[in-house]
């Protein structure tokens, strides 16, 4: 669970621009914070929206930092970081058995995944993808840009499974709107591809739903994966 210590601002928004800024109104005045979401944002930029914010610690360029949004379907978390903080605070033997927490962002190669796990002297390594993109009727979509790093990425956990690593790539829905996940195929068809190529290596993909409020995040029940 990630518990927000210091309580979330709340203010309308505005617009965001540049990819990493976001203007809030908070009734008195207007504020710039940082937005952690460098991908495109389909359907959370809503003149208008409420959002939650949080004040960053001293030293930072901007003072404030964006996290949340709500919408007509849901309430999304835009701090991409935040899915894989939630699953490294996570007792994560209740969804792979028998594991422990070895380091956040290994390095394999010149790639970086999100979690090394051990079991024994066994190695497992989790990409992590954080999915806000909702359609009508909770079918969460990834990715909301086309993503060569992500391809690179699922490539890369299939050829280690196919080496006999064990390797996961987990969807986190980080929308509460969102019932079930697929790749998002019309947007990016190479992505789909990879999963599939994934899943048949033997990489273990899965998704996971999540209760979100502007007091803390925490992790839900599996929901639905559709390779198609």
């Amino acid at each position: 669970m990630i518990n927000y210590h210091d309580a979330l601002i709340e203010g309308r928004l505005i617009r965001r621009y540049k990819r990493f800024f976001v203007d809030i109104d908070v009734g008195e005045e207007i504020i710039t914070a940082h937005c952690g979401n460098t991908g495109r944002m389909t359907g959370l930029l809503c003149e208008g929206s409420k959002v939650w914010f949080r004040r960053q610690p001293p030293g930072r360029k901007l003072e404030f930092a964006w996290e949340l949004v709500e919408i007509q379907n849901g309430l999304a978390c835009i701090n991409t970081s935040r899915a894989n903080e939630l699953l490294a605070s996570t007792d994560l033997s209740l969804w792979i058995p028998d594991v422990m927490l070895v380091r956040r962002e290994p390095t394999v190669g010149t790639h970086r995944f999100d979690l090394q796990l051990s079991r024994g002297d066994q190695l497992v390594y989790v990409e992590i993808k954080s999915v806000t993109l909702c359609e009508d009727g909770g079918l969460g979509l990834f990715p909301d840009a086309p993503s060569q790093r992500a391809i690179k990425h699922v490539n890369l956990l299939a050829d280690m499974a196919a080496n006999g690593l064990e390797t996961h790539l987990v969807f986190v829905a980080m929308h509460t709107g969102i019932r079930e996940i697929a790749p998002h195929r019309t947007l990016d068809p190479a992505f789909a591809d990879a999963c599939l190529k994934a899943h048949n290596a033997g990489v273990v993909l899965e998704a996971l739903g999540t209760e979100i409020t502007p007091h803390n995040i925490q992790l839900a029940e599996s929901i639905s994966l559709r390779l198609e």
